[in-house]
């Protein structure tokens, strides 16, 4: 059982990481798109800046604020079950 849990938890940290991952590109070409180009190169260096210009740009940033809530809620919520299921 417990091997069955970790591969599960491992699975949608992975998933989840990878849509973030995903919503940080889309709001970098994105933000290139709309001639931002300081948002576009500083979310390309570091990624959780991307959320900050979805905040501030919201019609812009709609659909890659799809990618990276969903992306950081699936983390957060894989996180919060191994630390029930496991005591760290």
């Amino acid at each position: 059982m417990e091997l069955a849990a970790n591969v599960i938890l491992i699975i949608l940290i992975g998933i989840g990481a990878a849509l973030f991952f995903v919503g940080s590109l889309i709001v970098v070409v994105t933000a290139f798109g709309h001639k931002q180009y300081a948002y576009g190169v500083l979310s390309l260096l570091f990624f959780p800046l991307s959320i900050a210009y979805c905040v501030q740009y919201r019609e812009k940033g709609a659909y890659a604020s799809k990618f990276l809530i969903s992306g950081v809620l699936l983390v957060a919520v894989s996180y919060g079950l191994a630390t029930l299921f496991y005591k760290f």
